[in-house]
């Protein structure tokens, strides 16, 4: 009877013993390969530990995130070149100076398409003017703030572009683009202004996202394409 309990006892524990052990081969392989994928995934693209450290929930929210910007995990983009302003000239006489320039790298190819679909697109740029001393400080003389923007009009299927001094109605996208980058601006100044003096221009412009409706506000925040933003750039000014 004893040998009889003995036998059963150990059965028993064999088969709960065997149970668990096809158990946790059962499912531990399902579960790292599901946790695996993200991870490869994560991998991939370099990260850093705080994503590899993520839940699968957190993965899954970001690829998504990803994919909806139209940026695959593991594809590798190009950065376009960064915008800039260049050309910057003129003159100042009397109580205004005009200063000229172009802005360069301003409408990636997505803003182009954008812009064909009737997305408004709308710069703002600062000039300044000031009085250049070598062993003083500068002295600021004027400052303008200057918007311009152009949307297509797929009724009139012309381009109107909006300037603080007026409108204008272009044909074709080139033509659009070319007013949209190039500018000149007067600007008020005070203080007398010497001839032959050094003067100088300070210019910065910026991608102006508040016309935008919500939603592509939101997708283009989150877009490093739409983040349009020159430095300070500097050129003299002539006084005749």
């Amino acid at each position: 009877m004893v040998q009889r309990l003995a036998n059963t006892l150990a059965f028993e524990r064999r088969c709960i013993r065997s149970s668990f052990v096809a158990l946790v081969r059962r499912t531990l392989p399902v579960r790292l390969h599901y946790r695996a994928l993200p991870a490869r995934r994560i991998d991939a693209l370099d990260a850093s530990g705080y994503l590899r450290d993520a839940t699968p929930l957190h993965l899954l929210i970001a690829f998504f995130a990803l994919t909806l910007l139209g940026f695959p995990p593991g594809s590798s983009h190009a950065r376009p070149p960064a915008p800039g302003i260049s050309e910057i000239s003129g003159t100042i006489r009397g109580g205004e100076a005009r200063v000229r320039f172009t802005l360069q790298n301003a409408f990636t190819p997505e803003m182009v398409e954008a812009l064909k679909s009737g997305i408004e697109i709308s710069f703002k740029t600062t000039v300044e003017v000031e009085r250049v001393y070598r062993r003083w400080f500068d002295r600021p003389m004027g400052q303008v703030r200057y918007t311009r923007s152009v949307r297509y009009d797929a009724l009139a299927r012309v381009y109107r572009l909006h300037r603080d001094d007026g409108d204008e109605l272009l044909t074709d996208v080139l033509s659009a683009l070319d007013r949209m980058t190039r500018f000149e601006v007067v600007v008020p100044v005070t203080g007398g202004v010497e001839r032959g003096k050094p003067y100088r221009a300070r210019v910065r412009a910026r991608l102006d996202k508040v016309g935008l409706s919500e939603p592509l506000r939101s997708i283009f925040f989150f877009s490093s394409l739409w983040d349009v933003e020159t430095d300070w750039a500097r050129g003299d000014l002539h006084a005749p």
